[in-house]
């Protein structure tokens, strides 16, 4: 054949099919764009080097590993829903005397030059659209602005270039082998392909509700915030399932209903609609199902990452009471590596170093006092708690869990409680998980010990770090240092090496919370220094260390906003990513009912319906079809909600309102997004089947 024909031949095709090349190379594009920052982000040492930079790398990590997997799914389906279309193009192209050799050449340019297209436009909007990004992760991390365009990376443009030609070059190899496979009488005829009603499928109706059930069962009956991150998982996949099961399944069952009902179906509005979903609806249930998931997976992301950053600074206030805690430990070893001596550093050394490093800092010491107390975890057996060492399974040992932080009367009175009184079998509890009001029991049982329950105490004056990691978690107020030491025993017993040990610090609050991480860093250095000098006087002598906890409110304020703006990011991200699946899978499924359903509309304006009543038909099918995924992906996001609290629980999350209004937003936005998708793409399939 003449030289350039077939390149001649697949630009014209390209021109003529641009309705469907073009949103296959923008999608392309803007799944190479997001790649490429996600996969910037990762390497990137600037932004890495920023305060919270690890969060970035971690978060960024996934997020690679994600949007591999997605471009992976939509490109290859944007791939066949082309190649079902132009099936009988091909088929016609056969007839009049191409091979099928031929067609592969032809195919093989068009990929070429839509796949060359999208590379140079993804990688161009996304080193354009990545400095955009490194301001807004520099803005959510609350860090100094990387200035200047050095990010340009060239080892992150070939490898994200590179990724995206080996998924066309994979789709082209698919459509080779569809082609050869086969026939011209099976490609002419493949419009007409899937005409045949469907029957119910039983089997994978009453599976789809067994998993989506059963899914659902988990998340509402879930209590432990540590059991249901490692549950949630487990949920989500049987959630998935059923979601696809019910939706091939269940809607052929709903339709059948609906036709069964003469009312209903008998009407020139209804009729097509249901007519024409129940005959493709094997296809539609697919595609229907994947939107729903994708859209659940848009306000599951949305929402849950909004909520972490919008309540960071409120996380930081409830788990650090006063913004600075320190503790230290005298060590000393045997050459052998065998622990001789340990004693805690004096409480007036400590005093002391806190007081000389807020001087040198200019920070005016507020209030400070001494802290002591144990936190020992039990299981619940019988009604009462024992020490139990974990059997391994991490789900199993998460049953029955309960954390109990002790202080002493004595110590509770000085740190502002009121005088309790308390006998040595008599204990005050205070319940310190969020999620708990009270504690009604007249008892309790500690390793066979029974204590009467004299008075609940609404405040803890300790904050442990604990409260995230149980839902059974609570301050316990014991008679004095005697009771204190059995307990501590009771646990050492049965816990050996592995037992808790005394926490004894200083928590200091300074005047004003103004001051920033690099304050609270200098703090740390100086408080260190001089507790380092006052435990080795002299010289440090082999086998002698020291041990320097400390832990400021404004470190841990930027710790948070890291991860937590490191997590928004990733969300909005992600977010965006399948909002955009989610419209290409709209946009491709309303042009080809539009295709198929035109010769059935032309026969039925034929036979007496107007142009209104036509519209109105279209209306009535889209509306059925494409509003059914956001009621459902409601459904999911409702109830996903409980395991998710708890979720959000272990990350910190302490406010269940804030996250209530989070999800509705969410929601309410997604739910108007969704809506101008709609009135959108069912202009377009008007326009076909008219």
């Amino acid at each position: 054949m003449k030289r350039g024909f077939f390149l001649k031949l697949a630009r014209s095709n390209i021109s003529k099919n641009r309705r469907f090349f073009l949103p296959r190379i923008l999608s392309e594009a803007g799944l190479l764009c997001v790649f490429y920052i996600v996969f910037t982000l990762r390497t990137d040492e600037r932004i890495l080097q920023l305060r919270g930079g690890q969060y970035i790398e971690v978060f960024m990590s996934i997020g690679v590993a994600v949007m591999m997997l997605l471009s992976v799914i939509l490109l290859f389906y944007i791939n066949s829903f082309l190649m079902k279309q132009r099936k009988r193009e091909f088929g016609v192209y056969n007839i009049l005397g191409l091979e099928k050799r031929h067609i592969c050449r032809v195919l093989f340019h068009e990929t070429a030059l839509s796949s060359l297209a999208s590379v140079v436009l993804g990688l161009a909007m996304g080193t354009l659209f990545y400095k955009l990004c490194s301001l807004l992760i520099c803005q959510l991390l609350n860090a100094e602005i990387v200035l200047g365009f050095y990010f340009i990376n060239a080892r992150s443009l070939a490898l994200s270039g590179a990724f995206f030609l080996v998924l066309d070059v994979m789709a082209y190899g698919v459509n080779c082998v569809t082609i050869a496979r086969l026939k011209p009488v099976e490609m002419l005829s493949s419009a007409n392909v899937g005409e045949r009603e469907p029957k119910v499928k039983w089997p994978l109706l009453v599976l789809g509700l067994l998993a989506l059930g059963g899914g659902y069962y988990i998340s509402l009956t879930t209590q432990n915030p540590l059991k249901a991150l490692v549950l949630f998982f487990v949920a989500v996949i049987l959630v998935i399932i059923g979601t696809y099961f019910l939706f091939v399944a269940g809607s052929i069952f709903v339709l059948k209903a609906l036709k069964k009902n003469k009312r209903f179906y008998y009407n020139k509005k209804h009729m097509p609609a249901v007519s024409g979903l129940l005959y493709r609806m094997k296809q539609n249930a697919v595609g229907l199902a994947s939107i729903a998931i994708l859209a659940t997976g848009v306000l599951v992301m949305i929402s849950t990452t909004v909520s972490l950053y919008a309540g960071a600074e409120e996380t930081v206030k409830r788990n650090f009471p006063q913004d600075y805690y320190l503790s230290a430990r005298y060590l000393q070893w045997s050459d052998e590596g065998q622990l001789l001596h340990s004693e805690d550093m004096p409480r007036e050394t400590l005093l002391r170093a806190v007081e000389q490093g807020a001087e040198k800092n200019g920070l005016t010491i507020k209030e400070m006092d001494f802290q002591e107390y144990l936190t020992v975890s039990y299981r619940k057996e019988n009604g009462g708690l024992y020490c139990r060492k974990a059997d391994g399974n991490a789900a199993d040992s998460l049953k029955g869990l309960s954390v109990m932080t002790y202080i002493t009367q004595e110590m509770y009175r000085s740190l502002g409680g009121e005088a309790l009184d308390l006998a040595k079998d008599e204990i005050a509890v205070c319940p310190m998980d969020i999620r708990q009001s009270g504690f009604d029991r007249p008892e309790l049982t500690i390793e066979g010990d029974t204590y009467q329950i004299k008075t609940t105490i609404p405040l803890f004056p300790i904050s442990s770090g604990m409260e995230a990691a149980a839902t059974n978690y609570y301050g316990v107020v014991v008679a004095d240092e005697s009771v204190l030491a059995h307990i501590f025993d009771q646990q050492k017993q049965a816990y050996g090496e592995a037992a808790s040990d005394y926490t004894r610090r200083i928590a200091a609050s300074f005047a004003g919370r103004g001051a920033n991480g690099d304050v609270g860093e200098k703090l740390e250095q100086d408080v260190r220094e001089y507790l380092k000098e006052a435990a080795f006087p002299q010289q440090q002598e082999p086998g002698e260390s020291l041990i320097i906890t400390g832990n400021t409110m404004w470190g841990a304020r930027e710790s948070v906003t890291a991860m937590c703006g490191a997590l928004l990011f990733l969300g909005i991200i992600l977010g965006l990513v399948c909002l955009f699946a989610t419209v290409l899978i709209v946009y491709y499924k309303q042009i080809s009912e539009g295709y198929e359903d035109r010769a059935r509309f032309q026969i039925m304006q034929k036979v007496g319906m107007s142009r209104r009543e036509v519209k109105s038909t279209i209306n009535s099918q889209v509306l059925l079809v494409f509003f059914l995924p956001l009621v459902v992906a409601g459904m999911h996001l409702a109830f996903a909600f409980p395991i998710l609290e708890k979720v959000l629980h272990i990350l910190l999350l302490s406010s269940t309102s804030l996250f209530v209004a989070c999800s509705l937003v969410t929601f309410g936005v997604f739910a108007a997004v969704y809506t101008l998708i709609y009135m959108a793409t069912a202009r377009t399939y008007y326009k076909i089947v008219r």
